[in-house]
């Protein structure tokens, strides 16, 4: 009987990785608009390797006609070589559990269509975790640098530990509250190091939004009590030192991101468009960074993804300014958003609080063998015992991807920026 069951549950998450597959390809913005380079031959091992382009191609000049003797053969402009980098970098590594108990398992044999409905509802909070996790990771700051891998928020208040049953972790209003709801589990680390404050990782029962302050748990419910401060900070679980590359990374005006130091090379540097104070989001901060990303490349983001309450406070201004109702339009993945002129600026909640990026798409690329995540299979079934001697089974859902950047000068950040109310 045990076999029938896991067979026949077998072949049902495979038939339901197939939707899951294709759902995911629209969670998000980035994940709808970013090309996708599954060519096998830019992976060795578990690494990617991505061509780097660093100047604008070179090789363009006038001819002078008059100035030679007739019959002279007249001479090009040289072909300057392009200066060109590869940058090899890791791939990054999601992966979601699915897990089943004997008793449901069994059902599927017993006649009971019962666990029938649970499959679906499985599949589909697995969607919703791995593309919200996914996103986190690309909206992030995640890169090279040492503590921002996966990191969801920095630490602004230090806390002792409290000796007790819960412990009190200090985020601060500023922080993306958003991501941090009751009911999630995290890691909290020191970020110069990655070491894990307490013994194991913790789940975020209550959410003070007006301080950013959390209480936290042991997941196996435990006391929890350990001091942290303002050098540590929450992360996705196990992503420390693993993460997929974030735009904040990539936008950074210093720094070494995929190898290259910015400070050395002028192409590799971000375009930072940022007012030098806290600022309305006026049609003229806009403007002035559009201006200011053209100068830096030549080029200028194809559209805008903002924090939705920046979204709101450009159009409560518009509407004040010019009895403007409120005009929107879609980017060709049918997401929508609010009109800048020719261009589109869209929400996402995953952005940095105040924040506005503008992505140049021909600079990036989510780098996969696989369109989406697979059931892991390797031991010969889809079912894992995830200890010794336990009844329950997991599935686990493995995608190995990555975003990678051949160019950062086209990018655009817009921080300071205030919100709406």
């Amino acid at each position: 009987m045990a076999d029938e069951t896991t067979t026949s549950w077998a072949d049902l998450l495979r038939e339901a990785k197939g939707p899951l597959v294709e759902a995911l390809k629209y969670k998000t913005v980035l994940l709808s608009e970013l090309k996708r380079d599954k060519s096998a031959r830019r992976w060795n091992g578990k690494q990617i390797t991505i061509p780097i382009w660093l100047a604008p191609e070179q090789g363009t000049g006038g001819i002078a006609v008059d100035v030679v003797p007739p019959g002279t053969a007249q001479t090009m402009p040289f072909a300057a070589q392009v200066q060109t980098e590869q940058a090899v970098i890791t791939t990054g590594i999601v992966g979601h559990t699915v897990s089943f108990t004997t008793q449901v398992l069994n059902q599927s044999t017993e006649g009971d269509n019962g666990w029938a409905s649970l499959l679906p509802t499985k599949m589909q909070r697995a969607e919703d975790a791995i593309g919200r996790t996914i996103n986190e990771m690309m909206m992030g700051d995640s890169g090279t640098a040492v503590g921002q891998n996966g990191l969801l928020a920095s630490i602004t208040t230090g806390s002792s530990a409290s000796g007790g049953a819960t412990q009190t972790v200090i985020v601060g209003p500023n922080a993306n509250l958003y991501q941090l709801y009751p009911g999630r589990f995290v890691d909290v680390r020191t970020r110069s190091s990655g070491v894990l404050l307490g013994t194991a990782r913790v789940k975020i029962l209550t959410l003070v939004e007006a301080t950013g302050t959390l209480t936290v748990q042991y997941e196996d419910g435990s006391n929890t009590s350990f001091a942290n401060a303002t050098t540590d900070g929450l992360y996705i679980t196990g992503s420390y030192g693993s993460s997929i590359n974030g735009f904040g990374a990539a936008v950074a005006t210093t720094g070494i991101f995929e190898s290259i130091n910015k400070a050395n090379v002028w192409a590799w540097q971000g375009v930072d468009a940022s007012p030098g104070s806290a600022t309305d989001p006026g049609i003229a901060v806009w403007d002035a960074a559009e201006r200011k990303v053209y100068a830096h490349s030549g080029r200028s983001p194809q559209f805008w993804l903002a924090d939705p309450a920046v979204v709101d406070k450009y159009t409560q201004g518009l509407t004040v300014q010019a009895r403007w109702a409120g005009e929107d339009g879609q980017l060709e993945s049918g997401w929508t958003g609010i009109r800048y002129r020719n261009k589109l600026i869209v929400p996402d909640f995953d952005m940095p609080t105040g924040t506005a990026y503008g992505p140049q798409l021909e600079d990036m690329a989510i780098y996969t063998l696989d369109d989406g995540p697979d059931w892991d299979d390797h031991t010969g079934s889809v079912f894992q015992r995830f200890s010794a001697r336990t009844l329950p089974v997991e599935a686990w859902l493995v995608w190995m991807l990555q975003v990678g950047y051949t160019a950062c000068n086209a990018l655009c950040k817009i921080g300071n920026l205030n919100r709406a109310s």
